[in-house]
């Protein structure tokens, strides 16, 4: 499931990850633009055999009228821009697997 987002003050498409454990993992491209300083956010595991060193940055996250900070990671080998299910629960959003859309309830 796809939505748009927006990070600070740009607006992307974001994929829907509920495996996703994390809050926000952007593209290169979105991270450069946070103009906060970078960090080392340590391994992210992908499956139990393959894990990445992550980088993070403090940021605004903003969906459905719905806002909160977080850190918002950027992993070098994987090129997506994800919600993950700590994010979702964080806003308090709901998903419907029924109709394919993503709920303020």
């Amino acid at each position: 499931m796809r939505i748009k987002a927006k990070i600070d003050d740009v607006e992307d498409w974001f994929i829907v990850d509920t495996g996703f454990s994390g809050d926000i993992m952007v593209n290169y491209e979105i991270f450069e633009k946070i103009p906060f300083p970078t960090f080392d956010a340590g391994l992210v595991c992908i499956t139990e055999n393959e894990c990445y060193t992550a980088f993070g940055k403090i940021s605004t996250f903003r969906i459905l009228g719905n806002e909160i900070n977080t850190v918002v990671l950027w992993i070098p080998q994987l090129d997506e821009n994800l919600i993950g299910e700590a994010a979702l629960i964080k806003l308090g959003l709901v998903i419907n697997y029924k109709d394919f859309t993503i709920l303020d309830p």
